[in-house]
């Protein structure tokens, strides 16, 4: 995953992402629920944000998580990750990835 900046108390945007394996490959969302959370650098057990994604194009694991109000009031570094899950059984996450909230000009 890339790092991403993001505007400071700005919402009604969209993040995009696609879910890769280890090899680069492009990974088939179909059958997954995505989740998008994220925690303060240093504070893992904290979510600040633990939301769903919406697929955009599943089988080339492409999805997005339209920003809310008040998602980034705090400006800082957060790591995250997204979340697969299928039903309670299996969970997969992928590799965390820095969200940095930066002061909106």
């Amino acid at each position: 995953m890339e790092k991403l900046t993001v505007p400071k108390g700005d919402f009604g945007y969209s993040l995009f992402f696609t879910v890769q394996d280890s090899t680069g490959t492009a990974y088939n969302i179909t059958p997954y629920t995505v989740t998008l959370k994220a925690w303060k650098q240093g504070v893992p057990g904290t979510l600040v944000l633990e939301e769903a994604c919406t697929p955009l194009v599943a089988a080339s694991g492409t999805c997005y998580y339209d920003v809310q109000e008040h998602d980034f009031d705090i400006g800082g570094r957060y790591s995250a990750e997204l979340e697969l899950t299928i039903g309670a059984t299996n969970v997969e996450s992928t590799e965390t990835f820095t969200i940095t909230v930066v002061e909106s000009g």
